[in-house]
């Protein structure tokens, strides 16, 4: 993983987050935001199997909290497709990638500093 992908999912992750802070209460703009974020994310990859890791975990991670919310766990302000927020989808697939990145990012540089 070359330093400058890592940098800049780093940075996506951070506009990710930060996108979610302040536009929360209206799901349609944070979900435009985090689309457009997580396209960039992917084509900065290039890569199918990180495209597949995104669909994956962005329906069986919502799914999970839309369980998490049918039991009573918690609940969401702005309820949209399964009592949680549409644009709750693509944040779970920026995090997987996020994670993923950055997993193979240590685990080169470990391996080289042995």
């Amino acid at each position: 993983m070359k330093k400058d992908i890592i940098i800049s999912t780093i940075l996506i992750a951070i506009a990710s987050l930060l996108s979610v802070l302040f536009f929360w209460t209206n799901n349609f703009v944070l979900f435009v935001l985090l689309f457009f974020l997580s396209v960039i994310m992917l084509v900065i990859g290039k890569s199918k199997v990180e495209l597949k890791t995104f669909i994956f975990c962005s329906f069986s991670g919502a799914l999970a909290e839309s369980l998490a919310v049918f039991f009573g766990s918690w609940t969401y302000k702005n309820p949209g497709i399964l009592n949680v927020p549409l644009w709750l989808f693509i944040l779970w697939g920026i995090a997987s990638i996020f994670m993923v990145r950055v997993f193979l990012f240590f685990k080169r540089n470990v391996k080289e500093s042995l």
